[in-house]
């Protein structure tokens, strides 16, 4: 096949691609804020390591997961990155299994990384845009959206304190994204991955579950 396009109509197309209005979804500013704060996770215990997302709420202190720093190891090396280029050290502060979130403090954090701020978590309602920010594998800086599915949900096991009380989204939760943010249009963080769950979560289907702020907000006041 001989075809070959003309350049000018080339040119036309990507002039009329660059033209045309772009319609901006309500959610954008609030990601582009959302993953200047967010960072990697990297952990090791001895021979073991692992890795999970977190975000940075000012202090130096990075929110994370309780799985992804759980208070049961003994954590020998804890990095956190907010460019996937200079990682930085950071120590164990607290972590409660109960609610599955826990929190480290960086040795410095760059000037250019916004502090996040929480919602309360118990006014938000169904139906509310929000993005899950995180780093599923590795992969820095990843977003995905949707909507709050369901508030006050519980499996109701008392071998998982965890799983009562949380949030369900629809936005897509990537392996790997534990401990990332949960953020709404209003800029505020209403929550941290937890992770899925239902009867077929081993195979990452089920319900996208969050561990509320307002559960979060009340770990960290015993620290003071």
């Amino acid at each position: 096949m001989n075809f070959k396009l003309d350049v000018n109509y080339l040119d036309s197309l990507i002039k009329t691609s660059q033209s045309s209005e772009k319609v901006e979804d309500p959610i954008k500013k609030t990601i582009q804020l959302g993953l200047q704060a967010s960072c990697s996770i990297y952990v090791r215990s001895g021979k073991k390591n692992w890795s999970g997302s977190g975000f940075h709420i000012g202090n130096n202190i990075i929110i994370t997961a309780g799985h992804v720093v759980p208070a049961d190891e003994t954590l020998t090396e804890i990095l956190v990155t907010f460019d996937n280029k200079n990682f930085i050290p950071a120590t164990f502060l607290t972590s409660d299994p109960s609610i599955d979130s826990g929190a480290v403090r960086a040795e410095r954090i760059p000037n250019n990384i916004p502090a996040l701020q929480f919602a309360n978590s118990d006014v938000i309602e169904v139906g509310d845009i929000v993005s899950v920010i995180g780093s599923p594998e590795g992969f820095h800086d990843t977003a995905t959206v949707g909507r709050i599915s369901n508030l006050h949900q519980s499996i109701n096991d008392p071998n998982m304190p965890a799983w009562n009380d949380v949030i369900f989204v629809d936005a897509d939760i990537l392996e790997g994204s534990s401990g990332g943010m949960v953020i709404g249009t209003d800029n505020l963080v209403l929550g941290t991955i937890m992770g899925v769950t239902g009867q077929h979560a081993d195979i990452g289907v089920g319900e996208n579950s969050v561990c509320p702020s307002n559960k979060i907000t009340n770990m960290l006041s015993k620290l003071v």
